[in-house]
């Protein structure tokens, strides 16, 4: 899998959820994978991104969990990347290769960048290689028919963490945007759409890709109950129907 006597650690986009839009590069570096690591809840040792490949992965290549706090507190943040880094360290120097396994793409609001950098600074000499997996705004956007940007026009993806005045600068200038990790937020998010005037033109979806995937043309419907933690915004866009 790698050069002998290079170190290379690969973090692996496996797209949304649906099993069918993991890539070719994906299912091969899986495939020749010796150890598989993927990011889990401190509370349980659930992975989606597991659940994604299960059927792809090669028997008898551990699985290994590292468990992530859900937290924005830094401190906790820190030092489960630190330990976790460690760990990883340690098999690349064993076995000389790892794959860690993200949902969506490893650029994209993933686990894998904080990881990398921290097994860096334990292992300089290792090769850090990042395979694109599609992302849960592609998906959605083709589950909903939209198109997301044409011509001039501008797409953007942010964090509905964001403050406030950027989120509204946003809206106001872009004609098209998804919005990641709405559920801490939905009632706030909500308001500033309806504010900005974009609410009419906005549609939500849930787990994307996977059986449990809702649809929801009126995004106040999230209002109803706290939203998955896999749900997102698309603001704008042009519909193939229009």
């Amino acid at each position: 899998m790698t050069e002998e006597g290079a170190l290379r650690l690969y973090g692996v986009g496996v797209g949304p959820g649906d099993p069918e839009l993991l890539t070719l590069k994906a299912l091969r570096v899986l495939q020749e994978a010796v150890h598989i690591f993927v990011a889990s809840s401190s509370k349980n040792d659930y992975s989606l991104a597991l659940r994604v490949v299960e059927g792809y992965l090669p028997a008898g290549v551990p699985v290994e969990r590292l468990s992530f706090p859900m937290t924005r507190e830094r401190a906790r943040l820190e030092e489960a990347w630190e330990k976790n880094a460690r760990r990883v360290a340690e098999v690349l120097r064993e076995k000389g290769s790892a794959v860690f396994l993200t949902l969506g793409d490893p650029a994209l609001f993933s686990t894998f960048g904080h990881l990398a950098r921290a097994v860096r600074e334990r292992v300089p000499e290792v090769e850090i290689e990042m395979v694109p997996g599609i992302t849960a705004a592609q998906a959605a956007a083709a589950r909903l028919g939209v198109i997301l940007a044409e011509g001039e026009g501008a797409f953007l993806i942010a964090s509905a963490l964001a403050a406030e005045g950027v989120l509204r600068k946003l809206l106001r200038e872009t004609s098209s945007l998804a919005l990641y990790k709405v559920y801490r937020r939905t009632p706030e998010i909500l308001r500033l759409l309806e504010e900005e005037g974009r609410l009419s033109e906005t549609r939500a979806v849930s787990l994307c890709g996977l059986p449990e995937e809702k649809v929801y043309q009126d995004p106040r419907d999230l209002s109803h109950s706290r939203p998955p933690y896999f749900t997102l915004l698309l603001v704008g866009g042009k519909s193939l129907t229009e």
